[in-house]
């Protein structure tokens, strides 16, 4: 993938997931969704530290990525089942997409990582 793209990639989504942990503040559960969020501009950003431009360390984080991300996706899963109706208007609707969201960012992952870079 082009490196310029990959780069824009990465910050519009650190930048969104920010948005989306900031706009979780007003939620009943903060505490639980803001680092949620979090986690995910957290992991798109390692590619900016030099430290993980190591290919070892770029697995890891991938790895680490992929494993955050089944579980984002059974959590929104499971917290579907719990309320399942697809109502824009349902916190727990909304709470689910978010995290089957997060889920897919996270396994978007390594197609963004610079593969070409030590």
């Amino acid at each position: 993938m082009n490196k310029q793209l990959s780069g824009f990639f990465r910050f519009l989504t650190v930048i969104i997931w920010i948005v989306f942990a900031g706009l979780s503040y007003i939620k009943s559960d903060p505490q639980v969704w803001i680092p949620t969020y979090l986690t995910v501009s957290l992991l798109y950003s390692t590619e900016w530290s030099s430290y993980f431009h190591d290919p070892s360390r770029r697995i890891l984080i991938a790895g680490l990525g992929k494993s955050v991300g089944i579980g984002y996706f059974v959590w929104g899963f499971y917290n579907f089942l719990d309320n399942p109706k697809p109502d824009l208007d349902s916190e727990v609707f909304k709470d689910s997409m978010g995290l089957v969201l997060s889920s897919i960012w996270l396994f978007l992952l390594p197609f963004f990582q610079g593969r070409g870079r030590s």
